[in-house]
């Protein structure tokens, strides 16, 4: 780990204990210093940040709501090197109580589980680039509340306080420094084909080529699919919703690890019209991008194990920023 601190023995294990020192043993300022970029910068679905100065406000708006927070490590898969930069993609599980009033409502002690991935660029001991994609579908349910409320309020606090709703787009990116990899080998192709073949060319009966029959995928909202006709259902109640959906690979890593299955991370994305019902209701002719990534266990050459990560929530504020108001 050559220009990292001496007591991270490799890129995991910076992932997991940075993480734990920003937010479990309230390093927050000090240690977002330290290990990201003044100018970092930080994309996901509600928005784009820029700077460490950002990263340090979200982190204390969302201890101030939900100070208990802990943040339940499950795996980090990763590519690159010492001298050219790394790339890891972490999946967590966000535990936490609903303690103090914030943008998500009054306190209420709720308990929320939440999972979260991201992509974080690594050199130097420092992140400069970020994708995060939270489970805000799960937060919601949690809260009480749905996606579609939970989008309703923000939408209209980002218009009391900005003028209008908020979300990512590409056309609002900023360029960084860091250049995409993607995986070359056979089980890399495999993975990203079958996502093609599902959601691009929008053929469910694929999942039965590459998909195991007992699979299990999680999905928004905190649900566990089990099985190919499970995961068949969600397929195809977002291709009703968004018919003209495009999906495109934006990264893919591939680890091969003694005594663990083929660990696949690929970030993507999708872009489409909301002109169909399925799982966001009545057709608004919403124009919505999709920030997604998925992690993926490969046995015997089949998906066992799948973690698909999208925003819902932020889906949602989209559909309702198309109609112009927030009694959608």
């Amino acid at each position: 780990m050559k220009g990292f601190d001496d007591h991270f023995r490799d890129l995991p294990d910076y992932i997991e204990k940075i993480t734990r020192e920003i937010w479990e043993e309230r390093g927050i300022g000090e240690a977002l210093d330290r290990y990201y970029a003044k100018d970092i910068i930080v994309r996901s679905p509600p928005g784009l940040t820029t700077s460490n100065v950002g990263v340090t406000a979200a982190t204390l708006g969302t201890l101030h709501e939900f100070p208990d927070r802990r943040l339940i490590y499950e795996d980090v898969i990763w590519s690159g090197d010492e001298d050219s930069g790394f790339l890891s993609s972490h999946r967590l599980i966000s535990v936490m109580r609903k303690q103090n009033d914030g943008p998500h409502g009054p306190a209420s002690g709720a308990l929320v589980r939440s999972r979260v991935i991201a992509d974080c660029v690594c050199i130097g001991n420092q992140i400069t680039e970020e994708w995060l994609i939270r489970d805000y579908a799960s937060f919601a349910y949690c809260l009480g509340s749905s996606p579609r409320e939970l989008a309703l309020d923000l939408a209209e606090q980002d218009r009391r306080r900005l003028g209008a709703v908020q979300f990512f787009t590409p056309d609002k990116d900023v360029a960084g420094p860091y250049v995409a990899l993607m995986d070359q080998s056979a089980d890399g192709r495999r993975y990203a084909e079958a996502w093609a073949g599902i959601w691009g060319s929008k053929t469910p009966a694929l999942i039965r080529t590459y998909y195991a029959l007992g699979a299990s995928v999680f999905v928004p909202g905190g649900e566990a699919l089990n099985g190919q006709e499970d995961y068949d259902r969600f397929v195809i109640s977002y291709l009703a919703a968004f018919p003209d959906l495009d999906f495109s690979v934006e990264h893919l890593i591939v680890n091969r690890d003694p005594g663990q299955p083929i660990r696949i991370a690929m970030r993507w994305s999708m872009r489409g019209t909301h002109s169909g019902w399925g799982r966001f209701g009545e057709p608004s002719g919403a124009p919505v991008y999709i920030m997604g990534i998925s992690h993926a266990y490969v046995v015997d050459g089949r998906i066992a194990f799948e973690w698909i990560q999208i925003d819902e929530v932020t889906l949602w504020k989209q559909i309702i920023a198309h109609a112009g108001t927030p009694d959608l």
